[in-house]
């Protein structure tokens, strides 16, 4: 009877872990553009979402600091705003952070918590990245 049961959770053993090894790849044939709603695919979609809005978030602060590489001018102090835009930035990192993590702790009783995380993450990036789109049109010749 208990090598019944030993094989028995060995088997099971060996099914979840082909299980999981074949969901790890089926991220790349999930359609977020109409995805069937069950949370696995949910949390695929909102990481897929949150991994667009981080690089464009990354490739338009780059460019912002890009733009504050000159020297001080007499009218533009280029470094002070260069430092105290990396300092905003590190601390809105934080910020995002632990606002998030505030909703993801909030919906810790249900499935939909990473959902909820990563789709604050994402909102936080967008907004971010329209924020510093503005240093863009100011900086840019």
């Amino acid at each position: 009877m208990i090598k019944r049961n030993i094989l028995a959770g060995l088997i099971l053993g060996v099914i979840s872990i082909a299980g999981y090894a074949e969901s790890a790849h089926a991220d790349d044939k999930i359609d977020c553009e109409k995805p069937t709603g069950n949370t696995i695919e949910m949390n695929i979609c909102a990481e897929k979402i949150l991994d667009e809005s981080e690089k464009l978030l990354n490739q338009t602060y780059k460019k912002v600091m890009a733009l504050l590489a000159h020297p001080d001018e007499e009218s533009i102090p280029y470094s002070k705003v260069k430092q105290n835009l990396l300092e905003s930035q590190r601390a809105w990192v934080t910020f995002r952070k632990k606002d998030c993590d505030a909703l993801y702790y909030a919906y810790s009783g249900g499935t939909v918590r990473d959902v909820v995380y990563l789709s604050c993450m994402s909102q936080h990036a967008d907004k971010r990245t329209e924020e510093l789109k503005g240093y863009i049109s100011y900086f840019e010749v």
